[in-house]
Parts: structure tokens; sequence; C-alpha cells
């Protein structure tokens, strides 16, 4: 009897609880840093306080609990605050009907958003909290997508175990149309010769080339593959036959028409790779300014923590936004055209320094007008000029958004390629990328 399967979803209470939890440590933390930041100190009046030990054995005002209910003034109205947090403070209960005065720290613009000044003030709770607030919401993020995403894909198991199973249809195949009778080796449906050992397996195949095995189109004459003749009757060109036989027969779509092989399997997951790589460097390009320039602020008396925070934060979300809009360039569809223009033309940069210190470099513009009417342009500096080197004026071109890369129609008459992938400069005769080895769009 087989085992049953045990479900690793997560139950809907405890991913509310999970998210709430979540959710409210990254409050908490922002808070803080803004309170730090940009926050006013007021007097206030403390008027609920008690402690809890945590632990017994621990020494004398440690490891306790402390809660906390306070109230202030600001703009001429009453705000209230509670806050529970761990600390070694062990103060005296309060009686009934009496208070302590606390500074509290709190939000001009929003004093709803308010703390103790010893929970939010930077040069209290010191460099260790404050690089720990940074960093809390980062961590809280990646977690609150970690548990959405697990939800998500139970979900989507459930959905597809509730799908009705499509009927399976069984095809009753002889031994002699599934393996070799030479070698043994497994073929696919209506192949005329074994690929691992050419023996014939099949004596006469409706529509299948009997020289080379290629299916041949109905009313055909002649193999699209070799050139042979379909009948004995009809005779043979020999300058046909004679080209055929010099050219290998090449996969895909060839070398004139666009290839069908960005939408092959491999093809595939080095597109989902390119798409992790990047994802992978966006993060990297978001948190080390965040990180960075806070951690320089602490340790650098000539550069202000507030001002490092503002920069570092500032910085990382400019890289979040361009990464996030180079990623959504990759999901739009692929678009095809024909190259109307070329041009080039000197421009000059200034590099900084002295004012006479300028650049000249040549820049290279190759123009497409798209099926859809639009116009788009490739734009190269010096010597990357590849797309203008390799498009002429009047070529058809596919783009293919997943790598950035552009594909011409009739390579007929190149000597090179250009890998869709990885943008590696191949020989017309290579079949495989010769840098990251996968297929060409050939």
């Amino acid at each position: 009897m087989a085992k049953k399967k045990t479900e690793k979803n997560i139950p809907l209470p405890i991913l509310i609880i999970i998210c709430a939890v979540l959710m409210f440590a990254t409050y908490n933390s922002l808070s803080i840093l803004a309170l730090g930041l940009w926050g006013e100190s007021v007097m206030g009046t403390v008027d609920s306080y008690g402690n809890r030990l945590d632990n017994t054995d621990a020494e004398p005002n440690r490891s306790r609990t402390v809660s906390k209910g306070y109230w202030f003034l600001a703009n001429g109205k009453e705000y209230r605050g509670y806050v529970i947090y761990q600390s070694d403070e062990a103060w005296p209960r309060l009686e009934e009907g009496e208070t302590r005065s606390e500074h509290i720290r709190y939000l001009a613009f929003l004093p709803y958003i308010n703390k103790p000044a010893m929970l939010a003030d930077f040069d209290e709770i010191g460099e260790g909290a404050i690089i720990y607030h940074i960093l809390a919401p980062i961590g809280c993020l990646l977690l609150l997508l970690l548990v959405i995403r697990t939800a998500r894909g139970g979900k989507k198991k459930k959905t597809a175990a509730r799908k009705p199973a499509v009927p399976e249809i069984i095809k009753v195949r002889s031994d002699t149309d599934m393996f070799c009778p030479n070698c043994g080796n497994k073929l696919p449906e209506g192949a005329a010769f074994c690929s691992a050992c050419g023996e014939k397996t099949q004596a006469s195949a409706p529509g299948v080339c009997k020289a080379c095995g290629v299916e041949l189109p109905e009313g055909a004459e002649f193999c699209i593959g070799c050139g042979k003749a379909v009948n004995s009757a009809t005779s043979e060109p020999t300058e046909a036959s004679g080209a055929a036989a010099s050219a290998p027969p090449q996969s895909g779509a060839g070398l004139a028409g666009f290839s069908d092989r960005y939408n092959s399997p491999e093809i595939l997951e080095a597109a989902q790779k390119n798409k992790k790589f990047s994802i992978g460097c966006m993060w990297i390009l978001v948190f080390v300014p965040l990180i960075g320039f806070p951690v320089a602020g602490l340790l650098m008396d000539d550069f202000p923590f507030g001002e490092s925070l503002v920069i570092g934060v500032g910085i990382a979300l400019v890289m979040l936004v361009v990464n996030l809009l180079a990623l959504r360039r990759t999901k739009k569809p692929m678009w095809e055209g024909v190259v109307v223009n070329k041009y080039s033309k000197e421009k000059s940069e200034h590099r900084g320094g002295e004012d006479d210190n300028y650049r000249t470099y040549t820049e290279y513009t190759t123009i497409i007008n798209t099926d859809a009417g639009k116009k788009k342009t490739i734009v190269e500096k010096d010597s990357g000029r590849r797309m203008y080197d390799y498009l002429s004026v009047g070529d058809r071109v596919r783009f293919h958004p997943r790598f950035g890369t552009y594909e011409k129609y009739d390579k007929s008459k190149d000597r090179i390629i250009y890998c869709n992938v990885c943008s590696m400069m191949n020989p017309i005769q290579n079949d495989r990328c010769k840098r990251c080895d996968n297929l060409l769009f050939k």
C-alpha cells in the first residue's frame, strides 16, 4: 500500500500570524529610524509601568520585559503611547495615581508615531541597534516574500490536483518501430535511420526520404534534405544534388528565416538562469548602498549618520527602480522590423577635472522600423559597433527581449553569427556558441 504524501501547505491562520509579525517588526524598525532622523523631543508623562523577570537565575536588574504607557502634548493636542521592550532596567512599580516624567520622541507631521527617547534617539540606542534596525526591514521583507511564495506554491499544487485527469491514449507499436534492430537504440516515431548506428530501420516509409530519412511535404518530387528524387522515374538535377550534398542539413529554421530555437527547452532554461542572475545583481546593487553608506556614517566623524542614511536609501531606491524597469523589459513580447537607416556621428564628453578634459568618440546609430509602426534605435560607441557592422539597411530583424539581442532573418550570405544568449560572435558554421555552448539561432 502506497504511503500518502503529507502536504506542506501553511495553514491560513498561521500564515496570517507570520505575516502580521513580520509586518509589525518592519514597522517597528522603520519607525525607530524615522524618529531618530526626523523626530522631535518633548517631555511626556509615564502613567503605567511594569516589568517582568524573565530569568530567575540572572543577575539583579537583568533579563526583564518592560511595559510602559505614557502620554504627551504636541501642537496643543494630547497623544498616548504604549511600548513593550527588553531591558535591564527595574524601576519600582507605579502606585495608583503616581506618574513619572520622561522624554518622548515623535514625528511632528504624524505624532501618532512616537516612542520613548531612550528607544529612538541614535545617541542612546547605540551603533549596534542602528545597524540592526537598518537590516531588520530587509530581512523581514525577504522572509515575507518567501512565506508568500511558499503559500502560493501550495495553492498551485492544490489547483493542479483538482483538475480532472486527461484520458491517456495508449498507442500500440511494434518493437521494430520503437527500437533499432541492429543496436537496440530507442527511435523516435517515423525515423527511417537509427541515430546511433545509422542502420536503415524502415524499408519504405510513406512521406519519408529513402536516402536520408527526412520527412517530405505532400506532393514533393525531390527531397528537401538531400535533393534525391522521391520517385525513381524522376531524374535528379546534378547541380542541385551536388549543392545539397556539399551543404550538410541544418537543424532549426536554416540560414534563411527566423529560427524556432528560441522556444527550445535549452534556450528557455538559459533565459531563466539569465533572469535569476539579473535579480541577484539587482539585490546586490540595492543592498550595497543601503548598508554601506550608513556604516560609513557610523565610522566617519565628518560624515553625519543622518545624511549617510538618506543618501544610502536614495541610491538604493534609484537602483531598485532602474533594475525593476530592466527586468520588466525582458517580459515584453518579441517584435520584428526592418533596418531603414544607419549613420555615425562624432561626439565629445567632459571627463571631469579640468575644463578642457574632453573625450571625443564616435556614436553609431542603427534605426529599425517595427511591423507595429514604431521606431527602435540601436546606439553603439567606438569599437563596440557590433550591430552597426552586422546589420545592413533592408535587413529584417527580430528582437528577443529575454536576452536583449537581435536576430537577422537572412543569414545565408553571412560568415559570422552572434549568439543570442551571450552576444559572442561565432563562425556561421558553428551550431553552438563557443563561449556559452548554447544553441545558435539558425
